[in-house]
């Protein structure tokens, strides 16, 4: 019999709970450990159509890159559209499983596959956790092989993939300018749209915050990249990067993690093939006119 159990396991292999940034809640966060599993729904985000469409599915767990409880509650009620979506999970008996920071990442995860994606070099993580790898983990014969990076010292950023960290720092095949850039991330993501602060200078070198890059400013300052790919950015920050003479293109909070469902579903296909899995459709959350 096939848990949830089992597949945490196997998960904790690609993205262990202990490479996570203190302030995360990755995990099992809802549900039993020892729930069969015959059908898994994986998502970016545990929307309310999302687990809507999982119990309609009869999926018996759900798993997803953003955590279904972020933040501490004091109540699990009727009264909003958290605690409705948690009601909704419990009283169906489907868990609820999410990989973060820790996925954000683990070799082979999220800044690897964005990495993969825009067809790059990766030369080392933009801001290490400080989690070193352990035996069976990511990296590990029953891991992910993790990303072999370019021996050389590129614009004074010396090539090291020795550690877990958050985001990457990245050689481009050629310089570019940020309209082109742009254009390219646009296409292989398969954005609507794409904003980016230009500053004038030609790319070669960038670092990259799949997700929301708002607090790592220092640290891409601090890389002396080209230019800053990441999501949720604004105003002052485009400003502030293109006065340092870095652009800042911004591909949205959804626009380069979406990936994940893609990824990790065939994970679990490789991993457990008797499991039937249910991916959320891609659609880009955000309109613009």
């Amino acid at each position: 019999m096939l848990t949830v159990s089992n597949i945490m396991e196997k998960l904790d292999q690609l993205a262990p709970r202990a490479a996570a940034c203190d302030w995360d809640n990755p995990g099992l966060l809802v549900g039993r450990s020892n729930k069969e599993v015959a059908r898994v729904y994986v998502a970016l985000d545990a929307t309310y159509d999302v687990v809507s469409r999982a119990i309609e599915s009869d999926c018996d767990l759900i798993i997803t890159h953003h955590p279904v409880i972020f933040k501490g509650i004091k109540a699990i009620n009727d009264n909003s559209a958290l605690g409705s979506k948690l009601l909704d999970l419990i009283q169906n008996d489907v868990s609820a499983f999410s990989m973060h920071t820790n996925y954000d990442s683990c070799p082979g995860g999220m800044g690897d596959m964005v990495c993969d994606t825009l067809g790059l070099k990766k030369l080392c993580s933009m801001e290490p956790t400080g989690y070193t790898p352990l035996d069976k983990e990511n990296g590990s014969p029953n891991g992910i092989k993790p990303h072999t990076a370019e021996p050389d010292t590129v614009n004074g950023i010396k090539a090291d993939m020795t550690e877990y960290g958050i985001g990457f720092i990245a050689k481009l095949p050629h310089a570019m300018s940020c309209k082109e850039l742009s254009e390219m991330i646009k296409d292989k993501f398969d954005l609507p749209f794409i904003r980016f602060y230009d500053a004038g200078t030609p790319i070669t070198t960038i670092a990259c915050c799949p997700g929301s890059g708002r607090g790592e400013l220092r640290e891409v300052m601090n890389h002396h990249v080209d230019a800053f790919i990441s999501g949720d950015m604004g105003h002052h920050e485009g400003l502030d990067l293109n006065e340092e003479g870095i652009s800042l293109i911004d591909a949205g909070h959804y626009g380069l993690e979406h990936i994940f469902v893609n990824h990790v579903s065939d994970f679990i296909e490789e991993h457990f093939p008797d499991v039937e899995i249910i991916k959320d459709q891609i659609h880009y959350p955000v309109r613009a006119l």
